[in-house]
């Protein structure tokens, strides 16, 4: 069984709750012992006590008693506030573990991203170890598929773009139309004029919003693209000259390691091959002649043993 070691650290959450409760003191204490102090003042102080109470509370009970083990290729595990997950690594479809999160993608379509992880790589690897893989389709057309969602990524991100550098041409707009005059000094015509660029304003930061989550649902498929098209090169391309034994390849199926040996012998050898930026199998690397498996520096021990897969 693996499990999830996610992050506790609640020290924070609770200084700044703390904090929060302390701010409403303060503010409470003042307003009873200042003749002077308005009810608008306590009920400002207050209410900035209250948001600092609020974030530190959510901080506090973000992934408490949080679990997730893999057990018997079967996932189950409770994360974050409300979040569940229920299912075998067989309806898994890709899986990624980085920056601490997890992201599991079934074969149905349903994502899950569960954040605040310390081994979420380790818990990815061990899930696109296990999880089902076949060649569905030709390395070239997964990599045409890429390009295409890679692009309308980049259309996307530049849209973003677009609306952040807006939002300060609103600004500066609207700062001009108005003549830069301080609030108190503004007419009627001057307010009809922030009213509209408020309402330009707010739009322009909706739009970018969407665009920004366009740009970042594209992240998880463009990698599971990445990984398919990694895998497949390494499973298909057809293996180099040789007496061989054994295949291996690392976690992320970016490089293979073929074991070779001589007839009536214990002697071996290894070559490495690298998936280049065009996405075939360049090879970098001949070893020298070990007299058995067993004296290779490192061992093969932390690769996946693929040599079934590439014969079949």
């Amino acid at each position: 069984m693996i499990e999830a070691n996610f992050k506790k650290n609640p020290f924070w959450s609770i200084l700044c709750l703390l904090c929060g409760l302390g701010l409403i003191g303060i503010f409470v204490f003042a307003h009873c012992k200042d003749n002077e102090g308005t009810i608008g003042d306590l009920i400002i102080g207050v209410a900035w006590g209250a948001l600092i109470c609020l974030f530190s509370v959510l901080n506090l009970f973000y992934n408490f008693r949080a679990y997730l083990h893999i057990e018997d290729k079967h996932i189950k595990g409770k994360y974050h506030y409300f979040g569940k997950i229920n299912c075998s690594i067989s309806d898994i479809d890709f899986a990624l573990g980085r920056n601490g999160s997890l992201i599991i993608q079934l074969k149905n379509g349903k994502c899950y991203t569960i954040m605040g992880i310390n081994n979420a790589w380790e818990l990815g690897s061990f899930i696109r170890r296990n999880m089902p893989f076949d060649v569905t389709k030709e390395p070239s057309e997964f990599i045409e598929e890429l390009n295409q969602l890679k692009s309308v990524r980049k259309k996307y991100l530049i849209y973003t773009c677009s609306g952040l550098v807006l939002m300060f041409v609103n600004i500066f707009v609207t700062v001009f139309l108005t003549g830069g005059r301080d609030l108190n000094k503004f007419g009627k015509t001057d307010w009809t004029i922030m009213a509209i660029m408020g309402v330009v304003e707010l739009v322009t930061i909706i739009v970018m919003f969407w665009f920004a989550q366009k740009t970042g649902k594209n992240n998880t498929p463009i990698e599971k693209l990445k990984y398919n098209i990694s895998r497949t090169v390494i499973e298909t391309t057809p293996l180099l000259p040789g007496n061989m034994l054994k295949v291996y390849t690392d976690e992320d199926y970016m490089e293979r390691l073929t074991l070779f040996g001589f007839p009536n012998e214990d002697s071996v050898y290894y070559s490495v091959e690298r998936i280049d930026s065009n996405y075939s199998l360049e090879k970098i690397f001949t070893s020298e002649i070990y007299e058995d498996a067993e004296h290779i520096p490192d061992g093969l021990e932390w690769l996946i043993d693929i040599t079934e897969k590439v014969l079949h």
